[in-house]
């Protein structure tokens, strides 16, 4: 048991205190006695307590996880380039788009809708699903440098984004690491638009600005957004000549240590090698395949968090370290009691926005407000479909949080790994 909490701080308590007293004598004399023995004395304690604890957690082996994950979005104009935590997850975003003016004209001839750009929905998840449709039609005006022509258009899901967090759930499984599911709320929000036809459009003109009338969702939408994560692209090559493993079918290929940026984690991401081990040892990675010379590794850098200010707020999947909860996780311990669930959904972090209020089993639950983050795991095993739902319900810091229901999804997706026999949904209340 602690004896102050982590937030109390000794020195400012002292010298509240020491205003209190009226006698300059006195106060003398406890600033002598307490600056000189007490708070030396506190540090005494706190350090042999922080040692304390620290060898407690050695004691209990901490499971094998894969790294946190970090997304935003961001003005392409504001983005920093220097930035060496969140870097773009499509490095061409930075650049601005260009219309191809031919690929335009082949679209037209034919009929079929033409990608223009992407922009950014600002707005609560279900105002997001009401704006996902295609077949609603949007006026606008298409502008070059002589004339401007009337143009329809329609939006779509974008999906791009979300395949990348896809293929990291491949990846995952290639470093033999557990999937974390990912809180990128800023991808469910993006759109792409289509232009479907142009009145009168004269084919020697190239397209300067599309102006569309989004009509009820115009203040919500956001052009030349980014997102953003915390994975920057690497390549390493093996340090040594690979030696032969026992087996006389693959080799060892070795890293050393010394080529990974410090406090940085690494997920090896070559599709094109058939992997048989991912091994950690003192800092050096181990890497078991077939190729018997020195390979070039592709890698993604896990980068850690670095204080800086962004204009959205930063999303992650990483969790609050307990002992309790370490423990629950060597020894497989699952969730029985709505206050072990209660901590799992608190160590996911999220708590300054959303409090868990309660949990409820339930035949269905027709009006959903949260959709599956892991909806591209089509593998896990199941003994047959749902046939109950379990409600689980959040009250909310701020009701006009327009990520509410997407960090709401990202803690339902949490909870549903541990309760694959119900489909788990959330609401707000």
């Amino acid at each position: 048991m602690r004896i102050f909490d982590e937030e109390f701080d000794m020195q400012s308590y002292i010298k509240k205190r020491l205003l209190e007293i009226d006698n300059l004598e006195s106060r003398r004399v406890f600033t002598s006695v307490v600056e000189g023995l007490f708070l030396e004395l506190h540090g005494e304690i706190a350090a042999e307590y922080k040692g304390l604890e620290q060898r407690v957690f050695e004691e209990v082996p901490m499971p094998v996880e894969g790294p946190a994950i970090v997304t935003n979005i961001i003005d392409r104009r504001l983005y920093d380039v220097t930035d060496d935590f969140l870097l773009p997850m499509r490095p061409e975003d930075m650049r601005p788009h260009q219309v191809d003016a031919e690929a335009l004209l082949t679209s037209l001839n034919e009929k079929s809708p033409f990608f223009l750009y992407t922009v950014f929905l600002q707005a609560d998840h279900l105002e997001a699903c009401q704006f996902d449709r295609p077949e609603r039609k949007f006026r606008g005006v298409i502008k070059t440098r002589h004339s401007e022509y009337t143009a329809q258009f329609h939006v779509r899901r974008n999906l791009a984004y979300r395949r990348q967090i896809e293929d990291l759930y491949r990846i995952f499984h290639l470093n033999y690491l557990p999937w974390r599911s990912v809180c990128a709320p800023y991808l469910y929000k993006l759109f792409d638009v289509y232009i479907d036809g142009i009145e009168n459009w004269n084919a020697q003109e190239i397209i300067e600005e599309a102006v569309i009338d989004f009509e009820e969702y115009a203040p919500a939408i956001r052009y030349h957004q980014v997102p953003l994560w915390n994975l920057e692209t690497v390549a390493i090559r093996t340090s040594t000549y690979p030696e032969p493993c026992v087996d006389k079918i693959n080799y060892e290929h070795r890293i050393f240590r010394h080529k990974f940026q410090e406090d940085a984690r690494y997920l090896v991401t070559n599709s094109d090698v058939s992997v048989a081990n991912i091994r950690w040892t003192k800092g050096d990675l181990l890497i078991t395949c077939p190729l018997e010379d020195p390979v070039t590794w592709e890698m993604y850098q896990c980068n850690p968090q670095a204080k800086r200010e962004y204009s959205n707020r930063l999303m992650g999947n990483a969790k609050q370290a307990s002992f309790a909860d370490t423990l629950m996780g060597v020894f497989r311990q699952p969730i029985k009691t709505k206050l072990e669930l209660s901590r799992l959904i608190q160590a996911c972090g999220y708590e300054r926005d959303l409090t868990f209020a309660g949990v409820e089993l339930v035949a269905n639950f027709p009006d959903k407000e949260t959709y599956i983050v892991d909806d591209f795991i089509r593998d896990e095993l199941r003994t047959g479909t749902w046939e109950t739902a379990m409600r689980l319900d959040f009250q909310p810091a701020d009701y006009d949080f327009y990520l509410n229901r997407d960090i709401m999804s990202f803690l339902v997706g949490v909870v549903q790994r541990h309760f694959p026999e119900y489909e788990c949904c959330g609401r707000l209340v």
